[in-house]
């Protein structure tokens, strides 16, 4: 009969091990999902460990000022070795997609395409089990990244059912709590502590209430990650113009969503 030790090793076995060694080479196990590197002046570097040995290590740069844009720079410095420089803008300011044409387009023209700028904030506005249930922000922000097809300034606030009912009910005229609400701005518009984005950038708010997510999960037969990513994908494109007001513009939507989320790794969230 195998020993209780044996056991414990064998059921983190699929777990990733995650070591802390000092300048002497001594090495000391930490116990931990996430962690955040401090380098001073506001600069920040988040590391979230994956669930399963085979999962992908996600590298996130984060600022203390909302204001400011974090940015990863990754400079390769042998076949087994990244250099990760991060830095804050804080005088960053969107490109007007109509004035930058022509570059955009010689820029894929010669393979150099760069990802659309994404300011994210994210609001929790839970407790409890909806807040352990809640998805994090790295998370979030990698669902949203790729659904986002043009420079963005956008807030998902997670929220409990009773504001998810207060903000339908008043939205929408619907008394209840459903799964994401999205709240589009003027195209332009300047927005708190944000640089005035331009035409080409859009502003907008998500809304996801946790429970009625966690619910309609289990109900679907879901993993509520792959749920929450279904959700904030609908949601983005609902802010580019995406609708589904009838059949032919359900089926764009869908297929979209569809393969946005199948690049992400999730199943077709209509299967």
């Amino acid at each position: 009969m195998p020993k209780t030790g044996s056991k414990q090793k064998q059921a983190g076995a699929g777990l990733p091990r995650i070591f802390a060694i000092d300048a002497e080479g001594k090495a000391s196990r930490v116990k931990a999902e996430r962690i955040e590197i401090e380098f001073g002046d506001g600069r920040k570097l988040l590391l979230a460990f994956p669930e399963r040995v085979w999962g992908d290590l996600e590298i996130e740069a984060d600022a203390d000022d909302a204001s400011a844009v974090p940015m990863l720079s990754m400079q390769p410095g042998a076949c087994n070795l990244m250099t990760v420089r991060v830095d804050v803008l804080h005088d960053m300011c969107f490109v007007d997609e109509a004035d930058d044409a022509l570059e955009q387009d010689a820029a894929h023209a010669g393979g150099h395409d760069h990802p659309p700028v994404l300011k994210l904030k994210v609001q929790k506005a839970v407790d409890g089990e909806d807040k352990a249930n809640a998805p994090k922000k790295n998370h979030i922000r990698r669902w949203a990244q790729a659904a986002l097809a043009r420079d963005a300034a956008v807030t998902v606030r997670l929220v409990d059912e009773t504001e998810g009912r207060e903000l339908n009910r008043d939205y929408r005229g619907k008394d209840y709590a459903t799964n994401v609400l999205t709240f589009s701005y003027a195209e332009g518009e300047d927005l708190p502590g944000m640089p005035a984005p331009g035409a080409g950038v859009l502003a907008g708010d998500l809304v996801l209430c946790v429970p009625v997510v966690m619910r309609e999960a289990a109900e679907q037969g879901k993993t509520p990650e792959a749920h929450f990513a279904h959700l904030v994908v609908h949601g983005m494109l609902h802010l580019q113009g995406f609708d589904h007001e009838n059949e032919v513009e359900a089926a764009e939507m869908e297929m979209r969503e569809t393969e946005i989320l199948c690049g992400l790794g999730y199943a077709d969230p209509y299967a």
